[in-house]
């Protein structure tokens, strides 16, 4: 696992594009959660690992109070040009939360949870600032079987430099009954597991190369390899999702789970 300074190092080259073509694509799985928790006007949302802020925007046109937190300052950056009226704070999910004691209605985490070193001590320490009866949601990769984009990880696997033994792939949180177990070990109550339908569709192969290279993984393989491997990689994972049209999809399945505090 990478500290928070070398997460913040890795996608901040890149936050732009991450944040102008990734984000609005997961828009069914930010609004299925924000369904699913019942969002809505004076909601106090909390976003741990907001990035651009797409979510909070999302939560924020209905009527929600919303705040949140990542690691990499470029993209909080991009969060405050979307939400003027956000509180963004700059801090690892790893550490102490810097909001006070039952601030939140809601808490949500969109992939961030599943890859601390730690996940249950974040979970509980997420639902320190979470009202009592409150609820906390997180979304992982659905199962690999449902997932045209784990051809990204397989491609991109050989260039990272070696994962910790122990490390879960990517989409290893999606297997039955880790979130619910995740939850209840940090001392909530699950509620709810559902799947959501999620493709990733790009205007043209340029595109879709581009949005890719700026997350941190491939920022950490061009690292680790050079730019030129990793842009092949990426060129070879997108050769099967071309569209009659031209477009590039790749559908995907993402799973949320809702707890209570």
């Amino acid at each position: 696992m990478s500290t928070g300074k070398e997460e913040a190092e890795l996608w901040g080259p890149g936050a732009r594009d991450w944040s102008d073509y990734n984000e609005p694509m997961c828009t069914p799985f930010y609004e299925a959660v924000l369904d699913a928790t019942e969002v809505g006007r004076g909601t106090k949302l909390l976003d741990v690992g907001c990035g651009g802020g797409f979510a909070l925007l999302l939560a924020a046109r209905r009527g929600a109070e919303v705040s949140g937190i990542d690691v990499t300052q470029p993209l909080l950056d991009i969060a405050a040009e979307r939400v003027p009226g956000a509180t963004l704070v700059a801090g690892d999910l790893e550490d102490p939360l810097p909001f006070p004691r039952d601030a939140f209605d809601v808490v949500t985490a969109f992939n961030s949870v599943q890859y601390a070193d730690d996940a249950v001590a974040v979970v509980k320490g997420v639902s320190q600032v979470v009202k009592p009866g409150g609820l906390v949601s997180f979304v992982v990769w659905g199962p690999p079987d449902k997932c045209e984009s784990g051809v990204l990880f397989a491609e991109l696997g050989p260039l990272l430099p070696p994962a910790p033994p122990a490390a879960p792939g990517a989409v290893a949180w999606s297997e039955d009954g880790r979130l619910e177990d995740l939850a209840a070990r940090a001392g909530l109550t699950p509620l709810t597991v559902a799947d959501v339908p999620n493709p990733l569709i790009y205007p043209d192969l340029a595109t879709a190369v581009r949005t890719q290279l700026s997350s941190g993984p491939a920022q950490k393989a061009i690292r680790n390899t050079g730019l030129p491997a990793v842009r092949g990689a990426l060129t070879r994972a997108f050769a099967g999702s071309r569209q009659p049209d031209g477009t590039y999809r790749q559908d995907n399945v993402f799973r949320y789970l809702v707890a209570r505090v």
